[in-house]
């Protein structure tokens, strides 16, 4: 616990959360590309840039970036409580697998010239991306309480008779009391 403490002191007017020892700066990394995907309905040829995109852990974005701060929140993030960090980390993993599958999608219907279908891919894209970037902030920020898996989830769920809250589990229901 000293190494967090000592943390929590050398952040202290940085970028960087003094609670989670997180940087919101690293949301830039899929806040760019989903800006991009969310253009590609108009403007197909975003899909060069889209190309480029890589996931990135936390570590190497900050490597990359020409943020301040950036050998701090490198070396910080070792010492991001748990409660914060692990929940970041998944976050993260979905949001690297929604943005890849994306991808792969819309690559084919640019290259078969389905405008239409490229669009409603898009559109459903969007609202996941933003529904994982939103939680992923709050969880840099400080908030243990965040938008509910099951809120997320629904996003992901294409079978919407699964959505009426009948069948949420036991660990469901106590996060919305927790």
């Amino acid at each position: 616990m000293v190494h967090f403490k000592e943390y929590q002191n050398k952040v202290k007017g940085e970028n960087i959360n003094f609670q989670t020892l997180l940087a919101t700066d690293y949301l830039n990394h899929f806040n760019e590309v989903h800006m991009l995907i969310d253009m590609l309905p108009s403007m197909p040829d975003c899909i060069e840039d889209i190309r480029e995109w890589r996931p990135k852990s936390y570590q190497e974005h900050f490597r990359d970036s020409v943020f301040a701060a950036k050998d701090l929140a490198i070396e910080a993030y070792a010492y991001s409580p748990d409660e914060y960090r692990l929940p970041f980390e998944e976050t993260v993993a979905r949001m690297d697998d929604l943005v890849l599958q994306t991808m792969d999608k819309v690559e084919t219907l640019i290259t078969q010239d389905d405008m239409g279908a490229l669009q409603k891919v898009v559109e459903d894209y969007a609202p996941k991306m933003i529904a994982l970037i939103e939680k992923c902030g709050s969880i840099i920020n400080g908030e243990k309480h965040v938008t509910h898996q099951n809120s997320i989830d629904q996003y992901f769920d294409t079978d919407e008779d699964k959505l009426d809250g009948e069948d949420l589990d036991q660990s469901t229901i106590d996060d919305l009391f927790g």
